[in-house]
């Protein structure tokens, strides 16, 4: 359970946290964090070396469970969290793997009328590391448009590129 131990960086309106996975989970006060198991190994960055995607499930408070990819970049020591694509509140992922770099996801989100536990619709896409410390989201329409950081408070953002 490699992926199950790192460090990720969880991202939401009002802060940015650093966590420590133990076992697959974190959890405190009003922060739960998990990872699902579900990961490919790839090239992400085209440096030659051997990089990871993971999915992460986070819940910041309240009823949603956010299914996220990660992207775990590899300097070379070790692999690091360097961005995170949001996906869907309680999105069903059916399976993941690699074509030309980029992370094929096949999965169920949410559509109109959906209720919030039940996404029925099925979408495959593929995702490509959008560069070190981005934070995105994918839209309705299956682009993903990278988080405003200036939507972020300063204090989460300088967590995410400090010295910017």
């Amino acid at each position: 359970m490699v992926f199950g131990n790192k460090t990720y960086f969880i991202v939401d309106a009002l802060d940015t946290d650093r966590v420590n996975l133990v076992n697959g989970k974190h959890q405190e006060w009003e922060l739960r964090v998990a990872y699902d198991n579900k990961y490919v190994y790839g090239d992400f960055n085209h440096d030659g070396l051997k990089d990871a995607a993971v999915i992460i499930v986070e819940n910041t408070g309240g009823n949603q469970d956010w299914y996220t990819l990660a992207f775990l970049i590899n300097d070379g020591k070790g692999l690091t969290h360097k961005a995170t694509i949001f996906l869907d509140d309680r999105a069903v992922i059916n399976y993941l793997h690699v074509k030309n770099s980029k992370v094929f996801i096949d999965m169920y989100v949410h559509q109109e009328g959906d209720c919030m536990a039940g996404p029925t619709k099925r979408v495959r896409e593929l995702y490509s590391y959008p560069g070190p410390n981005i934070f995105a989201e994918r839209e309705e329409n299956g682009t993903i448009a990278e988080i405003d950081p200036h939507e972020l408070n300063s204090k989460a953002w300088n967590k995410i590129n400090p010295g910017a």
